[in-house]
């Protein structure tokens, strides 16, 4: 991941950090770089300072930043990111409730399927028969068979997609809930490395504006599990579910569940 995100604008400066690449200057978006400046005593004072201005290429103001007060709104942040385990629930069981739902709604094109390849595999064995008895010639018998064992493959990986497509969007779900419910712990202990991996895992950006407030382009799927709407119409469910008795049963999972993209978890 971290050759993945290292571009050309990266590899040309000297200076390295955990948060160059991913760091952005929140008035004009530009890259915030690593610059280093030294007082008149000799001490070393690191500092991000954003591209567009260092470069004299626009008209942005934003001041340089140390270093050190990026990392400290950085994690501060993360407070923000993590989730309570009470909607990291919540919405774990809404959107598993979606996919049963998804799942069943699928049914009836599976039992077609199955179908099929019952009688795609009878219709092979009747072949057979139909050439040991001499009532058809061999190379009728080797094209009626490459025929019906390319639908039988076709209609394998069919159904064995339907079920690999939610079993993996299942277990990204759980991984990515699993993160959340975690995010401001694991970052306050990890590396530099690894806060490194976790930024780029979470966000595609993260702004950091004059007055010094973060704001932050999530990646999916955590665009859509981050959303507050999303987190609200799970812990009205799970109330509902609760009341009723039906917690883990199928359900519509809220308007948000489609629109957020986690249905493509996988």
């Amino acid at each position: 991941m971290l050759g993945t995100h290292r571009s050309a604008a990266d590899a040309t400066q000297v200076h390295e950090h955990y948060l160059k690449g991913t760091v952005f200057c929140g008035q004009c978006g530009s890259r915030l770089l690593v610059c280093n400046a030294k007082s008149s005593q000799g001490t070393i004072y690191p500092y991000f300072v954003c591209a567009s201005r260092h470069g004299g290429r626009g008209t942005c103001t934003r001041q340089a930043m140390l270093i050190e007060q990026v990392e400290r709104l950085v994690e501060r942040f993360y407070v923000k990111v993590q989730i309570d385990p009470e909607t990291i629930e919540a919405v774990s069981g809404m959107i598993h409730a979606r996919f049963d739902e998804m799942m069943a709604e699928g049914a009836a094109e599976l039992a077609d399927l199955a179908s099929r390849r019952t009688q795609l595999e009878g219709e092979q064995q009747k072949l057979l028969q139909a050439h040991y008895a001499g009532a058809i010639p061999l190379d009728l018998l080797k094209r009626e068979q490459d025929r019906i064992t390319a639908s039988l493959e076709t209609i394998e990986h069919r159904i064995t997609a339907h079920h690999g497509h939610y079993a993996a969007a299942r277990e990204n779900l759980d991984d990515s809930l699993k993160l959340l419910s975690n995010a401001a712990d694991i970052y306050e202990h990890a590396d530099d490395a690894n806060r490194r991996l976790i930024n780029q895992a979470l966000f595609k950006a993260i702004y950091i504006d004059e007055d010094n407030d973060v704001r932050v382009g999530y990646r999916n799927p955590y665009d859509g599990l981050s959303i507050p709407g999303l987190h609200a119409d799970a812990l009205s469910w799970a109330a509902e579910a609760k009341k009723m008795g039906q917690v883990g049963t199928a359900t519509k999972g809220g308007p948000l569940v489609a629109s957020s993209h986690l249905t493509r978890l996988g």
